[in-house]
């Protein structure tokens, strides 16, 4: 028996479908069933279907029941397409959340710096063996994106600076405008 996939958007991938490779792939899941062939003889079948007489056309009800049985396919497959497209466009906006996290880390690092991490080794607890401090690897720090420059003598706001500070609304809007669909598959896939 021929079975259909249930969807072909993975939700913890980061594969994504424009909307034709989508309608593609659901159709070929219906020519794993029905050859093309087969679905344009039917749909020849329907278009005359009404002009003809059941009882004097040869496999009239066995064309009539083949018909029945690839319109609910068909009906099944464009059910799943479109669960799909909704999926697909759940995991793009979700994708483009966690791009979003991730550019803002960058940019907050980037202006406020960090301070230098020293490595502190692995302690464990002489009677228990129980690790009471776990090892930190050093950090080098790194420091924050001057707000201002010297240019020709003359103190400027810098431009890098100024940049960083639109990309990070920019990155901020995408994180504020999150579905509360999109935070739980964020939370999911984190985990």
């Amino acid at each position: 028996m021929i079975t259909f996939a249930d969807s072909h958007v993975d939700l913890m991938s980061n594969v994504t479908f424009t909307p034709v490779q989508l309608m593609q792939r659901w159709d070929r899941e219906l020519l794993k069933k029905w050859r093309q062939r087969t679905q344009d003889d039917l749909r020849d079948f329907r278009d005359v279907k009404e002009a003809l007489d059941p009882e004097t056309f040869p496999n009239y009800a066995e064309n009539d029941a083949l018909l029945s049985a690839f319109v609910a396919d068909k009906q099944l497959i464009y059910s799943r397409r479109v669960a799909d497209e909704s999926k697909n466009q759940l995991l793009i906006d979700t994708l483009a959340h966690e791009a979003a996290l991730r550019r803002k880390s960058e940019l907050e690092l980037l202006m406020n710096g960090r301070d230098e991490v020293i490595e502190m080794p692995e302690q464990r607890d002489p009677e228990t063996g129980e690790i009471t401090q776990a090892y930190v690897a050093p950090v080098p720090g790194i420091d924050p994106l001057p707000t201002y420059i010297e240019v020709e003598g003359e103190t400027v706001e810098n431009p890098v600076y100024l940049a960083a500070i639109t990309d990070l609304a920019e990155v901020q809007s995408i994180i504020d405008g999150a579905s509360t669909e999109v935070l739980a598959l964020v939370s999911t896939r984190s985990n």
